[in-house]
């Protein structure tokens, strides 16, 4: 789980303990993948409501990237909305931060650089005003680390060949992906005109890898857009000059040490 969710569900933790419908919400979690059997029975088998709902929620916090969405949906289909507000309105607050240029690209999407727990991040993402007139994130986007933002300016003929590929339908392959690590791909396919950089997430106890919803599609304007931004965000973020991606370190020169990297290899694919 990401850490803006993290402190999303300690911000309103009492809230949730009090009236979060726990019996309901972890059938909901364990129907669709996020709690084991094991873990489904040590959070019921707690004699008090409370008890339940506060050993759901420590155990939220380790079951991965779509633990958060899937946790809201079952509140919202349990009736309890105005707690998924509360939860989403503060993960928005917590992503706030001073922002080194914020760059449009059409469609109220924008490029940003800021700075986050330590770490300088690129953000990819969708804003809207609220009642001030002001930009705000929204949660329609992805951010991604120094080295994903590098190797996704690497990959910019590929990327930019597997569009004219698609369009002129030269090739049978449906879909060409361009992994910038941690699991976060650039995918082009021949349905959807779009460029889509996206989270991706493998489903406990299983070998299923399927999309997330942290990420955005960029029609191919607005990717031409994205492009224009490189010289820009270069210029802000002077830590991209000292910054190597890991596939051009010496290790990685042979499949092995591709895939003893959690980096490259997030998924765990075997020696």
């Amino acid at each position: 789980m990401q850490k803006e969710h993290i402190e999303s569900l300690q911000k309103n933790y009492v809230k949730l303990v009090k009236e979060t419908p726990t019996d309901a919400v972890v059938d909901h979690l364990y129907q669709n993948g996020i709690l084991t059997d094991e873990l489904r029975e040590e959070i019921l088998q707690n004699s008090n409501i409370y008890s339940k709902t506060r050993q759901l929620i420590s155990t939220l916090q380790r079951r991965g990237p779509m633990a958060f969405e899937c946790f809201c949906t079952a509140l919202v289909d349990e009736g309890k909305s105005s707690l998924v507000q509360l939860l989403k309105e503060s993960t928005i607050e917590s992503e706030v931060s001073k922002d080194r240029v914020m760059i449009p690209i059409g469609g109220d999407i924008f490029v940003v650089v800021n700075e986050w727990d330590d770490k300088v991040l690129i953000h990819i993402r969708k804003y809207e005003k609220n009642s001030a007139d002001t930009y705000v994130p929204t949660k329609k986007g992805i951010a991604l680390r120094l080295n994903q933002w590098q190797l996704l300016e690497m990959y910019v003929n590929e990327i930019d060949a597997a569009i004219g590929q698609m369009i002129d339908d030269v090739t049978g392959v449906p879909e060409m992906t361009f992994h910038l690590g941690k699991g976060v791909y650039v995918s082009v396919n021949k349905t959807y005109p779009t460029v889509d950089v996206r989270q991706r997430w493998k489903i406990p106890d299983s070998n299923k890898i399927v999309s997330t919803k942290k990420g955005i599609s960029l029609t191919y304007d607005k990717w031409e857009a994205l492009k224009g931004t490189f010289p820009d965000v270069r210029e802000s973020v002077p830590e991209l000059e000292t910054t190597t991606p890991c596939i051009l370190s010496e290790n990685h020169q042979n499949q092995e040490g591709m895939l003893r990297c959690s980096n490259c290899n997030p998924f765990a694919e075997p020696l």
